[in-house]
């Protein structure tokens, strides 16, 4: 985790790695979303997301790169870091990491279970589709009796 205190606001930068790309993909996705929240909702922290490379703050560091690692950058203002909400805003930020990565695996749970009910629908469907095979009795030129199945 990297802080980083200005007068006018601070900056918190922390990486994760991604067990595989579905979990990139899917990160990423949310990651959009919140910025999507700052749109309609001014008050929220600036939340910027780097997949593979480290930000520029971290240029010049240890930090790691790679397809499976995405860093995730807070500013956060001087109305986050009130007294009266700088406890709350360190909890949110302290525990964001497994908040996220919980998230990504309910996603992935829910995206399952939505391919499985729509393979359950699918092969419903399928097997009304199979014609009825009738049992019919057939006669062989020398008169013996066969059932066809």
């Amino acid at each position: 985790m990297y802080v980083e205190a200005l007068k006018d606001r601070v900056t918190v930068i922390f990486s994760t790695i991604f067990k595989d790309s579905d979990d990139i993909i899917i990160g990423k996705v949310f990651m959009q979303e919140f910025k999507e929240g700052r749109r309609r909702n001014q008050q929220a922290p600036q939340v910027l997301f780097s997949p593979r490379d480290p930000p520029l703050e971290l240029q010049g560091t240890d930090a790691k790169t790679g397809d499976n690692i995405g860093y995730i950058t807070f500013v956060l203002f001087p109305r986050h870091t009130s007294p009266a909400g700088r406890q709350n805003t360190i909890n949110l930020i302290h525990t964001f990491r497994n908040y996220l990565h919980y998230h990504i695996k309910c996603s992935k749970a829910y995206i399952h279970a939505r391919m499985r009910a729509k393979t359950t629908d699918f092969l419903k469907v399928l097997n009304r589709a199979r014609p009825d095979v009738k049992n019919t009795e057939k006669k062989t030129k020398d008169g013996k009796t066969f059932i066809r199945k």
